[in-house]
């Protein structure tokens, strides 16, 4: 085993970072902040023992104190070069290995995000739009069927206009976590833009169609109100275009007949 032990390697890398100016936050931490889980990576990369699992907590931690992941990559890449200066090269493979990890899990998270309502966490217009092209093209290669429900919250602009934005922004959080949760792994759910959603939902019965309505409506417990209109493939649509233009209609048939 090496003469330096994990700890000065940790201070080292702090060293090294600090000086470097590549992780501002570092510098507004105490000095065992600073040094936080880093001696414990630094022993699990010289001993092979679960490093990824220990490089993935201390990025969550380094996350949790708001380090951006460009922080915690320049990090990790210090920690590398103290390695290297050690002549401890198999803890510098490892190391490699976690950073790439790392770069791949930040990576996919952005690539999630920009698919994402940042309001809500649903599926964004043209990310949903997408997903309900593919199913309905993956309904037509397998003979499958699906189900676009369109909904619209009742009354959603004089809430907005009576009781502020804040008001509408929780009953649009409120409705979003509702139709997730009401949903299952295999189906979709968007926001469409304003109060508007969409949900897609796969191999679904008529009679299923209106009880996972009646299960959204269950779930709200009466707190918001909205619309609803549903369209099928492949009997009563072959295109997206059709699919949204009788969901859409349907939608609006609700609406007015509740306004009557």
């Amino acid at each position: 085993m090496p003469g330096v032990t994990a700890w000065e390697l940790a201070m080292e890398c702090v060293e090294e970072t600090l000086a470097s100016g590549v992780a501002p936050s570092l510098g507004r931490l105490g000095r065992l902040g600073q040094l936080g889980s880093l001696p414990a990576l630094a022993g699990a990369l010289r001993t092979g023992v679960n490093p990824a699992g220990v490089a993935l907590a201390h990025a969550r931690e380094r996350e949790s104190l708001g380090f951006a992941p460009s922080e915690v990559a320049a990090e990790l890449l210090a920690l590398g070069r103290v390695f290297e200066r050690h002549g401890e090269r198999a803890a510098r493979e490892r190391l490699d290995g976690c950073v790439a990890q790392y770069v791949d899990r930040v990576t996919g998270d952005l690539a999630d995000q920009a698919r994402r309502d940042p309001l809500t966490g649903l599926l964004n217009h043209s990310a949903f739009h997408a997903r309900l092209s593919e199913e309905i093209g993956r309904a037509r290669r397998y003979r499958g069927r699906l189900a676009l429900v369109l909904f619209d919250l009742d009354r959603f602009k004089e809430t907005n206009d009576t009781q502020g934005h804040a008001e509408g922004d929780r009953l649009l959080r409120a409705f979003a976590s509702a139709l997730a949760g009401t949903a299952r792994a295999s189906d979709a759910g968007g926001r469409l833009g304003g109060d508007e959603f969409g949900a897609v939902l796969l191999e679904p019965k008529r009679r299923s169609v209106s009880a996972f309505v009646e299960r959204l409506d269950e779930r709200l417990h009466g707190n918001v109100s909205f619309s609803a209109g549903a369209a099928y493939v492949p009997e009563e649509c072959a295109s997206a275009e059709e699919l949204l233009r009788l969901a859409d209609r349907r939608l609006y048939e609700d609406k007015a007949a509740k306004a009557a």
